[in-house]
């Protein structure tokens, strides 16, 4: 006779959450791009782009929207490019940018690529108050 097993309800580990990046040993962030259309600013709307620089010099890419409904912060709209050249991402911002008339006040782009350590560039970003801890071990 089989005993029955309680099975418990899995959750999926934070590794399978589509809108974050992964940084590994060895990667850094390289650069992160907010986009806060002044339409959208009452629902806290915005287009985000987060990269990471991977250890053979591509670059991953994440963008998604976010905005806050009910004071409950809502992504949707993921694009995940696994590998970008480098000196593409610049080109692919800006393209964002004039497709939707984008004006300087809407726009934020955090460059992180000139710290030389992950630990750097998070310490910036908490300075800044632009970084949610709750995803940094």
């Amino acid at each position: 006779m089989k005993k029955n097993k309680k099975t418990k309800e899995k959750t999926p580990p934070l590794d399978y959450d589509p809108y974050l990046i992964r940084i590994n040993k060895g990667e850094r962030i390289h650069k992160i791009f907010v986009f806060r259309p002044l339409a959208g600013r009452e629902m806290n709307f915005e287009y985000r782009i987060l990269t990471k620089e991977k250890t053979n010099g591509m670059l991953e890419m994440v963008s998604y929207n976010f905005k806050i409904v009910d004071g409950i912060p809502q992504k949707s709209s993921i694009t995940r490019a696994p590998e970008v050249p480098k000196d593409r991402i610049d080109e692919i911002v800006q393209g964002i940018v004039r497709r939707t008339n984008t004006s300087p006040e809407e726009f934020e782009e955090i460059d992180l690529s000139s710290f030389e350590t992950l630990e750097e560039q998070i310490e910036f970003l908490k300075k800044k108050q632009k970084v949610d801890t709750m995803y940094i071990s």
